[in-house]
């Protein structure tokens, strides 16, 4: 599967995080919010009728358990993460999607080096395993950690 990295301007970018997951129609996958909290992006798809009930929440912006569904993991623990995507990749058996919103919003938490690394092990693994990842960064931060992870995707979109 290829992956994509969109770098778009703030006032777009949900409205193309929006179009994308919608793509997917009842495609299963894994959602990792990084600027949003699960509640709001849920609420958003809801509005825009995406179903939700295919999609694998990660939510780093809140630590409040509010769904048994849901894992919350600090923007700071890469590892966790990365660890949590690979085991939700890893249980869905057919076709599946991985999408990272805002991913230079985890250089507020974490170094370029450190990003980058982090980027780099999520995309080879989901190509290993066949996952269609998208991931999205508005287009007024992290220009050096771009420059660094795009890469490591098969298609870099700018808008």
């Amino acid at each position: 599967m290829t992956s994509t990295l969109i770098i778009t301007s703030v006032d777009k970018l949900q409205k193309r995080i929006n179009s994308t997951v919608k793509s997917f129609k009842s495609i299963p996958g894994v959602y990792v919010s990084l600027n949003k909290t699960h509640k709001s992006i849920e609420k958003i798809f809801e509005n825009v009728g995406i179903k939700t009930n295919k999609i694998f929440f990660i939510d780093c912006v809140t630590s409040e358990k509010a769904k048994s569904d849901v894992l919350h993991i600090a923007p700071t623990q890469l590892d966790l993460l990365s660890a949590a995507i690979r085991a939700f990749i890893k249980n869905i058996k057919e076709k599946k999607f991985l999408v990272i919103d805002a991913i230079s919003t985890l250089l507020i938490y974490n170094s370029e080096n450190k990003v980058a690394k982090f980027v780099k092990e999520i995309t080879e693994y989901a190509s290993e395993n066949d996952v269609k990842t998208i991931a999205f960064s508005p287009k007024t931060k992290g220009e050096e950690l771009l420059n660094k992870i795009f890469n490591f995707f098969d298609n870099v979109e700018k808008e």
